[in-house]
């Protein structure tokens, strides 16, 4: 899967229309680019981890699914090394990794941003 981040970043902060634009997502993640009000020129990137919709309780494979939430908390992770700040919604059914930018990042955190 290729996706441009970058982009689509840049078609999201160059529209004066939406406050909030889904940049990119997967069954596990959900990247939004929201617009922080007042100032309009400030962006806040947020990353969104919850278990897919598809999984079940009933006939899933829950070494699978452990598998797979270990290594999107991991990808969480590392995005804090990049400055961005994470925190639980909710009672513990989002996990999220957000960060606020004042102008556009470098291509680096772009690719830090791809989802596993």
């Amino acid at each position: 899967m290729s996706i441009n981040l970058k982009e689509q970043f840049m078609r999201a902060t160059s529209s004066s229309n939406d406050q909030t634009t889904l940049l990119h997502r997967t069954p596990w993640i959900r990247i939004l680019l929201d617009r922080e009000q007042p100032d309009e020129n400030t962006f806040s990137v947020e990353v969104e981890l919850s278990l897919p919709e598809s999984i079940g309780c009933e006939g899933s494979d829950s070494s699978e699914v452990i598998d797979q939430l270990s290594i999107h908390l991991e990808y969480l992770r590392k995005l804090r090394e990049f400055g961005f700040q994470l925190s639980v919604i909710g009672n513990g059914c989002i996990y999220c990794a957000s960060k606020v930018l004042d102008e556009t990042p470098e291509d680096n955190l772009f690719r830090a941003l791809i989802p596993p």
